[in-house]
């Protein structure tokens, strides 16, 4: 049996039909108004706004339409929140729907900043890690995850080599095209399928474990019709369950079980961005009891600040 959303066993059919048809023609606008963004941000906008009008419903302001919105139902909103206890990064992802959602109704100035309805370190979110999450850090050895992997699936070990030899996210090394991402006469690959944002982003091809790495991907993915690295019979999201089923139950790697996920490959390739270039291992690596938290912040900005060409370096991602 299909789960049921909670707006849909809440609000009635006519109300939950009609902020659908309201919302439905902005879902794919970027808040700027510049662009579209992705079909998995619209989704989740689309469930927030349901649900925020859900949660107004349970909280006794029964509202019949969008237009209806206005300060009180964001303080009771705000206040329903606080009490739940909810995550900073839960706070800030709601306030920005419903800023976007004033912004389509006209009332830009309906939602506040954060500080206006909680203290600020209530909303401070954590934007960096004291802790190493890379293969390294957590002791794995990733070339024996690898081959782990090859005796069972080698479409996973390819998925893991890639994160590895390469720094893409899980939903990048399912659904790259390895045939075609090879650019600029060897130098490069370019990855944009499954990219936050579907921003295209190239990365160097710099030694030879990536170029090995990428023929025998290449070979893998050559077994389907689509020249994608996921599995044949599947569509994204059946892959992904598959991947994420593999993971956890046949090479057992998650945080529960070895206090390790597969995202520390990404890490791994950052850190070894870091060190090429700026000859020292990221801060993160460094003892924590030999450098303090203000000088550990005071030298990630010098090593930043001597890279060349510090805004455009590969390996300079978003976790």
């Amino acid at each position: 049996m299909a789960h049921k959303s909670l707006a849909s066993q809440i609000l009635p059919k006519p109300l939950h039909d009609d902020i659908e048809r309201q919302i439905q023609p902005h879902l794919r606008q970027r808040a700027s108004g510049d662009g579209v963004c992705s079909t998995k941000t619209a989704r989740e906008r689309r469930g927030h706004i349901l649900g925020t009008v859900a949660c107004l419903w349970q909280l006794g302001y029964r509202i019949r339409k969008l237009d209806s919105l206005d300060k009180r139902h964001i303080d009771a909103l705000m206040t329903h929140w606080e009490a739940e206890g909810l995550s900073a990064e839960f706070l800030h992802n709601r306030a920005s729907v419903l800023r976007t959602l004033a912004g389509w109704l006209g009332k830009r100035h309906l939602v506040g900043d954060l500080s206006d309805y909680f203290p600020k370190e209530r909303t401070r979110r954590k934007t960096s890690t004291d802790e190493d999450l890379s293969c390294k850090g957590k002791g794995i050895d990733p070339i024996k995850v690898i081959a782990m992997a090859r005796t069972i699936d080698e479409r996973l070990a390819a998925m893991l080599a890639m994160q590895h030899a390469f720094g893409l996210r899980v939903k990048e090394s399912i659904e790259i095209r390895p045939a075609n991402s090879v650019v600029d006469g060897g130098d490069f690959i370019e990855v944009f399928s499954g990219t936050k944002g579907g921003k295209l982003r190239r990365i160097p091809l710099t030694d030879e474990y990536q170029r090995t790495t990428l023929a025998w991907v290449r070979q893998v993915a050559a077994g389907g019709k689509t020249g994608r690295l996921r599995w044949t019979d599947t569509t994204w999201r059946q892959a992904q369950n598959r991947y994420y089923y593999l993971v956890r139950d046949r090479l057992r790697i998650s945080k529960a079980q070895s206090d390790f996920t597969s995202h520390g490959f990404r890490h791994g390739y950052a850190h070894k961005g870091y060190e090429d270039r700026t000859g020292h291992p990221p801060p993160v690596v460094v003892e924590r009891d030999s450098v303090s938290r203000y000088r550990r912040r005071v030298w990630i900005v010098r090593r930043i600040c001597a890279l060349p060409w510090r805004f455009h370096a590969p390996w300079a991602m978003n976790a």
